[in-house]
């Protein structure tokens, strides 16, 4: 059943699921699921993310196909969603979750004071994929008015290396269900990101713990947050 959506907007669903999904699989309730490479729900637990957010503005940083974006404003949040691509993907995705999201497109390291400061700055599994990471860090910062969460690829740990910041070059070109092309760059281990994280400016840095993504095609990354 997918009653109580626009046609419209089942009709965009259909599509992407003929097509392969999206990034994200979405749940937008009443029998329609947007299928996708990643399903999250079961790891949202570990991210540490508020479970009222009501008041509260959020940036959620590299949305992608929005399942973040969403969640934060199922939350109560004030939700802005940032990402490189045009946005009509994202404002179909945020009709069919029935949510009110402002989508702008922008890249990371454009990011700064002008743009806004936001009570919570969101960033999920954007820094593997860019090859700058501490500036990147150093962006968020400037558009963080209190808290920030950030989640991203980590290097195995090993216990010869323990206490030592390190990180391991991946180096892997990859393309998405669409066809672009992205890098996976980087991968600190957990004293690593802790230190890159306070260096560029944060307080009270705090390793909240780690998980195992796996994707819907069999791809796994360990990420903490």
């Amino acid at each position: 059943m997918t009653s109580g959506h626009p046609p419209d907007v089942v009709e965009f669903v259909r599509s992407v699921n003929g097509s392969g999904g999206a990034y994200h699989r979405i749940d937008f309730g009443d029998g329609l699921v947007m299928e996708g490479e990643r399903d999250l729900e079961r790891h949202l637990p570990s991210y540490g993310l508020p479970s009222d957010l009501t008041g509260m503005t959020v940036l959620d940083v590299g949305t992608a196909s929005g399942y973040f974006a969403v969640e934060f404003a199922r939350r109560g949040a004030e939700v802005t969603a940032v990402d490189l691509w045009d946005g009509s993907f994202q404002e179909m995705v945020f009709r069919a979750a029935r949510v009110d999201v402002r989508y702008v497109q922008i890249d990371l390291f454009d990011l700064d004071e002008i743009f806004g400061r936001f009570d919570l700055v969101f960033c999920g599994s954007v820094l593997m994929h860019v090859w700058d990471q501490f500036t990147a860090l150093r962006r968020l910062r400037s558009v963080c008015g209190r808290d920030a969460i950030i989640a991203t690829a980590i290097m195995p740990a090993r216990p010869v290396l323990r206490r030592k910041p390190l990180a391991r070059f991946v180096g892997e070109r990859a393309t998405d269900r669409s066809g672009a092309e992205y890098w996976n760059t980087w991968e600190p281990n957990v004293e690593a990101l802790v230190a890159m994280v306070t260096k560029a400016g944060f307080a009270n840095v705090r390793y909240h713990g780690s998980l195992r993504l796996q994707s819907l095609v069999g791809v796994v990354h360990a990420s903490a947050a």
